[in-house]
């Protein structure tokens, strides 16, 4: 089946260029200027992959992915101006999966793309080992991509948080470096002062504490995380 992408940006010749190019690696491609061409588009059919610019007419893309992730959990890489770290950081917080900074090569983005879309419709099972498992009364199945409290209420993640959460889990106990997780999680390395893990985290724990349920998650100083429990297999 082939994947669609909505790219949501004002500037039409970058719209056309991305579309062009993204067109001819097989990807289904609509385009919305702004943030009501782009709630339409959502609403009408599923997307795979959003492609959004922070700066749009009207409501801004930062608002927009607010908007867009209070009922869809599709994956959203936000398209950033170079340098501009705050916009990187919030975007993040506010639900977005990734980022890209502008001016980007074409070959960049068609990687970018290719491999969230490829993580959103791949078996669970292939990256982590699947099953389900319990936590301090909370229930995660790797297969299904499912996350209930103890009292069976569902908790929707993204599908970025998700990926943590079952990487986490499937490795409790043992120090999980930084690299392996942007790898795992956002199918990339580590740029330059980049706190995507740290967000990603941040955002995962305060959702998961809203449901009811408090992670002990320690930060191994210079190398990354780890997750602390018992966790079994159920």
């Amino acid at each position: 089946m082939t994947s669609r992408i909505l790219i949501v940006d004002d500037d039409q010749d970058i719209c056309s260029l991305v579309k062009t190019y993204l067109e001819r690696s097989e990807f289904e491609v609509e385009i919305a200027y702004d943030g009501v061409m782009a709630k339409s588009a959502v609403g009408r059919a599923p997307f795979d992959l959003l492609l959004l610019d922070v700066m749009l007419p009207g409501q801004s893309g930062l608002d927009l992915c607010r908007d867009i992730r209070s009922t869809s959990t599709v994956p959203i890489i936000m398209l950033t101006a170079m340098g501009q770290l705050a916009d990187k950081v919030t975007g993040l917080e506010l639900g977005a999966d990734d980022y890209i900074a502008k001016p980007f090569e074409p070959r960049e983005l068609l990687a970018r793309a290719r491999a969230a879309v490829r993580r959103r419709n791949a078996d669970p099972s292939v990256q982590v080992e699947g099953g389900r498992y319990a936590l301090d009364g909370m229930t995660v199945d790797t297969t299904a991509r499912s996350v209930a409290t103890s009292g069976g209420e569902a908790v929707s993640l993204t599908f970025a948080e998700f990926e943590l959460l079952a990487l986490l889990l499937c490795n409790a106990n043992s120090t999980l470096p930084r690299t392996q997780i942007l790898q795992q999680v956002f199918g990339r390395n580590a740029g330059l002062y980049d706190r995507s893990v740290d967000v990603l985290l941040s955002r995962l724990k305060r959702k998961l504490f809203g449901a009811g349920m408090n992670l002990n998650i320690e930060s191994v100083r210079s190398v990354g995380y780890m997750l602390v429990g018992q966790v079994t297999r159920c």
